[in-house]
């Protein structure tokens, strides 16, 4: 399934959300949404904002339509839409908006994700951008290797000494060598690990060149979100190249017993308020502070956006949610099989566990950002019982 099929489940899920709702359309104009419905079409020009240069329309009958200014239309219906069939809906760039086009060309309970026309809608299309085909459940397992591989590339990389903005030149470096875009990229080096939970690589002040850089001297925590058609992997992975205190290691290890746990505990069936449950209970059990979750959200499903919802304690987000098929195959005809991504991010105090796994339609779950070059963890001896889930440890200085 490639192309205008997938674009067309993509499509009979939007339609099946209109009809389950009662919209007669919905303008989609961010970037994570347009992707959703296009099976990782490109609707921005900067890939860092949330809303795109231009929309597509969907009714409740799943027709598509282009709407966008003159600027867009030549290349979207080109590069973008040419093998899709989508009326188009253009203006010029200095006389109208999106919004106003919709308002004028489509009528009924009409709804957008921004809130520019009707109710907004984003938050109820989270499920959607979480649903992935079996097409792109393979798209997650390249992707998670292309991610992996230029992770692995900048760990090895890394050295005494080196700053950290250099650490994420070469993970960017990686990534786009591999056709990724990296919308989040995190360094730190030693106690800045401990510091901050999202730390921005440090930077020189343009005006006081000789200020502001962090250099490794002991350890160094690396996070990248690794982004290509539309879907996102997400990982972390911890470097040594000096001396590291061994209750830092035991953490990590630990921590990794946390990722696991809640690994385990991602079933179809469950509520993302189970899984959380799980995790609450992993960290008193692995010897973290009871409200050590408090620091940091602890990740979520994925897809068509770094995180389409977070965990949190008592969240009823589904899990493989068993109508979205039904409601496919009533409403659209369709007799496709489903399944979601997860990214879970427990972390403590100068450690964090990141890994992305799929689920499968069968409830089976694999790993896709693996990086078995590096030293791995043994959650056996952490958690007490044999675990069938690699985890990735700290590389040593000669990794």
């Amino acid at each position: 399934m490639h192309g205008v099929e997938l674009f067309r489940v993509r499509l009979g899920l939007i339609q099946a959300f209109l009809r389950k709702n009662q919209y007669d359309g919905v303008l989609l104009s961010r970037a994570d949404n347009f992707a959703m419905a296009t099976g990782g079409k490109r609707n921005y020009v900067n890939f860092a904002a949330e809303q795109g240069a231009c929309s597509l329309f969907v009714d409740a009958d799943a027709n598509a339509y282009y709407v966008g200014n003159n600027i867009e239309t030549s290349r979207i219906m080109t590069e973008e839409l040419a093998e899709i069939t989508s009326e188009v809906r253009e203006f010029l760039w200095f006389e109208d908006s999106d919004a106003d086009v919709a308002k004028r060309h489509f009528s009924g309970n009409i709804v957008s994700d921004t809130g520019a026309v009707g109710s907004n809608v984003n938050a109820e299309l989270a499920y959607l951008r979480s649903l992935l085909t079996e097409a792109e459940l393979e798209k997650y397992r390249r992707l998670g290797a292309l991610g992996a591989e230029a992770m692995t590339a900048a760990i090895q990389a890394i050295e005494a000494g080196q700053a950290e903005a250099d650490i994420a030149a070469t993970l960017t470096a990686e990534a786009a060598q591999r056709r990724c875009l990296l919308p989040v990229c995190l360094v730190a080096a030693d106690d800045r690990i401990a510091s901050y939970r999202h730390p921005l690589p440090t930077c020189a002040d343009l005006l006081s060149e000789d200020k502001g850089e962090r250099k490794v001297r002991n350890y160094v925590m690396v996070v990248g979100c690794f982004q290509r058609e539309g879907v996102i992997v997400s990982m972390t992975r911890f470097k040594r190249v000096g001396e590291l205190h061994a209750n830092i290691s035991d953490a990590f290890e630990r921590i990794c017993g946390v990722d696991a746990l809640m690994q385990e505990a991602t079933a179809p069936g469950k509520t993302l308020g189970d899984v959380f449950a799980a995790c609450q209970a992993a960290y008193k059990e692995l010897g973290f502070p009871e409200n050590e979750w408090h620091n940091h959200h602890q990740g979520g499903p994925t897809g068509y956006s770094a995180r389409t919802a977070k965990g949190t304690p008592g969240s009823t987000f589904p899990i493989a949610d068993p109508q979205w098929p039904e409601l496919l195959k009533e409403h659209a005809g369709m007799d496709v099989k489903l399944g979601q991504a997860f990214a879970w991010n427990p972390s403590a105090v100068g450690v964090k566990s990141e890994d992305t796994f799929i689920l499968l339609p069968d409830g089976s779950k694999e790993i896709v950002t693996g990086t078995p070059e590096l030293p791995a963890v043994d959650l056996s001896k952490v958690l007490g019982r044999h675990v069938d889930i690699p985890k990735s440890g700290i590389a040593g200085p000669q990794t």
